[in-house]
């Protein structure tokens, strides 16, 4: 029985790592580099081992193992191999060490999708430390401009690790929300909008004349009969017509003597001359004393803004002013230009509008 032993003692001395299955020159040169010069040392060695060697699959490892189960391995090399396998696990609890050393987090910037502009605003938020960032709860990182929800569990997620101490988790706690009041705004329009210009009694009179007057309509003949007529103003001129032959309520016909008076037509209710204006070059030669601007439709919103301020320093009065939100106390909250500030607008000049 001891001869069989010795037998298969001589035949793993003698075999080489080459002659193991699916172990080419490749495999057992990367075999030699990893400490198993022979095929006692790979015996020896666990499959786990064997495929931490480059070059060497689980499925190899395996196929090996079973080839070399049957090899004795004497202490030496046992004793060899486990001081490798420490070797290895100090190296790697080392490297542990140093990357997490390496990863360790010190400022705002370190952390996770935390740029200098995000830290400048936790650090406005008063969170001005990592420490105080862990104190804080995920909604109230939120709460912080320019952190979101997202942002604010990523945060959570990258530094759930750290240590917080009593004295950060008792000051954030101190820091109580502020209470949102609320407050009674209405919408007014911008700039000099009750400015009235500089008229004389005759120009005064002939705008009053003018307001108090009314205009018929002009709507074509039948128009209310069919729906196909639209009501745009067409002469009527059939020889049994009503309108042409002025039955009083068949319509009023375009004749003269219906115009504005020539020194205020085409003035503005108020006694302005409207000047058009598309930027704050156009506002240049406007006199402020009988004329006012209207800015064009097409304008933007930042724009109209500044035509807005350069005509208000000049004492210029906007037609067609923009509205902001403002307290009850007229105190400004924020400019911003609306539809509905535009809308009461136009409600406004229309009704005063001939």
């Amino acid at each position: 029985m001891s001869d069989e032993h010795d037998d298969v003692d001589e035949e793993a001395n003698e075999q080489e790592l080459t002659d193991l299955g699916g172990v080419g020159e490749e495999k057992a040169e990367a075999l030699s580099e990893a400490g198993f010069e022979t095929v006692e040392h790979v015996s020896a060695a666990s499959q786990d081992q064997l495929q931490d060697v480059e070059g060497i699959s689980t499925a190899l490892a395996a196929r090996i193992k079973a080839e070399t189960d049957e090899v004795e391995v004497s202490d030496d090399v046992e004793a060899e191999i486990g001081e490798d396998d420490a070797g290895d696990e100090a190296e790697a609890a080392d490297d542990e060490a140093d990357e997490a050393d390496d990863d360790e987090i010190e400022g705002l910037t370190d952390i996770s999708g935390v740029g200098d502009s995000k830290a400048e605003a936790l650090r406005e938020a008063g969170y001005d430390t990592v420490a105080k960032v862990k104190g804080a709860s995920q909604d109230e990182l939120a709460d912080v401009d320019g952190i979101g929800m997202a942002l604010a569990a990523r945060i959570k997620a990258d530094i759930g690790d750290l240590e917080v101490s009593e004295d950060v988790e008792a000051e954030i706690e101190a820091d109580e929300p502020e209470t949102d009041e609320t407050v009674e705004t209405e919408l007014q329009p911008r700039g000099l909008v009750d400015k009235t210009p500089e008229l004389d009694e005759e120009t005064e009179r002939l705008l009053t004349e003018r307001d108090r007057g009314s205009k018929p309509q002009f709507n074509r003949q039948d128009y209310h009969k069919k729906k196909r007529v639209p009501t745009s103003w067409r002469r009527p001129r059939g020889q049994l017509s009503k309108q042409r032959r002025g039955v009083k309520g068949k319509g009023a016909t375009v004749e003269a003597g219906y115009r504005q008076p020539e020194a205020v037509r085409g003035l503005h209710p108020s006694g302005f001359e409207e000047v058009r204006v598309h930027n704050t070059d156009d506002l240049e030669g406007v006199d402020p004393d009988t004329e006012a601007v209207r800015i064009a439709s097409k304008v933007g919103g930042r724009k109209r803004e500044q035509i807005e301020e350069l005509a208000e320093e000049r004492e210029i009065r906007v037609l067609n002013p923009t509205y902001e939100e403002v307290e009850l106390n007229d105190r400004p909250l924020s400019t911003e230009t609306t539809r509905i500030g535009r809308a009461r607008c136009r409600e406004e000049q229309a009704l005063v509008r001939p």
